[in-house]
């Protein structure tokens, strides 16, 4: 992580403030369930009755109906302890020698709690129907289901363990941004949807065709920029990712770098060729180590096309911030970057700034 860090230090000048996302509860439901349901609340929860059963309404219900879910049942996750939850739990209390009574008391949330425990990171679950809406620090089958299917759409390389981590976070980000969703990490409907409509397609390979690295780097207009952001330092892979305040001198104190998800400059061109042409450049490296990658070749300015890097610093090695050359705006007519800039900005479509090194990248 210590050769990250020192080419970017004079461009983390500030830094929009966004939260991290945390679920709550105790298992891989347990993160924000559907937006109809109650906050799950752990039901062996001092906040719970001692005594879940029909009639309950409640974050209580929602985590109990979360955890039926993860052992077999199929009910639709509302907080409301109805008639469907009460066979549910019936059912559950018959498998697991318990009296079969439908009310959740000391020895049945104990034993589902194990039995929702035991299913982590196992099994495939739908997570349109058996789910809540998932975020980071949700685990169990829920995360798992999610982390497979986030894997056939190349939005990650995650190893599928059922923890919904940075690593998921991030993968959850580069699938919204492919889809034209709204990059905040939670898996709610519209993500579902798309996950389970949409149609998988391999990473690019063979000659860069630049209209796909463009529009890789476009789908992550408005993300924050971040110190460290985009550069695997949890193991997230390419895309948008928790940075770190290790060697932070940005204005905006304390440092935010390390509580907020975005990419700093070379995050961004890393994330718009692996998702644009499948090559990771640098393998996460700062902009020197970029320009010391085999897929970069100098070129001139005068040689600069769409989908061209440029880099700025002391000597063509050397250097501290990298802009996507994105061509000819064709409504005015003005040559166009895609840039992550500085601490306190997004990324962003302007005008192009010259005067740096420049590299045409080939696969």
């Amino acid at each position: 992580m210590n050769t990250l860090l020192p080419t970017r230090r004079r461009w983390s000048l500030g830094l929009a403030l966004a939260s991290v996302l945390t679920g709550v509860g105790a298992y891989a439901a347990s993160a924000a369930p559907a937006t109809t349901a109650p906050a799950p609340i752990p039901i062996t929860s001092p906040a719970c009755p001692a005594n879940l059963r029909m009639g309950e309404a409640d974050g209580c219900v929602t985590q109990l109906q979360l955890e039926l879910n993860l052992t077999g049942a199929h009910l639709t996750v509302d907080g409301q302890f109805g008639s469907g939850t009460d066979t549910a739990v019936r059912t559950f209390q018959s498998s697991h020698s318990l009296t079969a009574d439908g009310i959740v008391g000391p020895a049945t949330k104990a034993k589902l709690d194990a039995a929702a425990a035991g299913s982590s990171g196992t099994g495939t679950v739908d997570l349109r129907t058996q789910c809540g809406d998932l975020q980071k620090g949700a685990s169990g089958a829920c995360a798992s289901t999610l982390q497979a299917m986030l894997n056939t759409f190349n939005a990650g390389r995650l190893t599928v363990d059922g923890q919904f981590g940075p690593a998921t976070d991030t993968a959850v980000r580069n699938f919204q941004a492919s889809h034209a969703l709204a990059i905040d990490g939670i898996v709610g409907t519209a993500v579902k949807n798309a996950l389970y409509t949409s149609t998988p397609t391999p990473l690019p390979s063979g000659p860069i065709n630049s209209a796909k690295v463009l529009n890789a780097a476009k789908s992550y207009l408005g993300v924050p920029y971040v110190w460290g952001g985009g550069h695997s330092l949890r193991g997230e892979g390419p895309g948008p990712s928790l940075g770190t305040c290790d060697g932070y001198t940005g204005s905006i104190q304390p440092c935010p770098a390390d509580t907020t998800v975005g990419v700093d400059c070379s995050g961004l061109v890393r994330a718009a060729f692996w998702f644009g042409a499948g090559i990771d450049l640098a393998n996460g490296g700062d902009t020197s180590e970029q320009t010391l990658d085999k897929h970069l070749t100098p070129i001139t300015e005068a040689q600069r096309r769409p989908g061209d890097v440029e880099y700025f610093g002391t000597d063509a090695h050397n250097t501290v911030h990298v802009v996507l050359y994105a061509g000819t705006d064709p409504a005015t007519g003005a040559d166009m970057m895609y840039e992550a800039k500085e601490t306190g900005t997004d990324v962003h479509y302007v005008g192009l700034r010259t005067g740096g090194y420049w590299y045409h990248v080939t696969a």
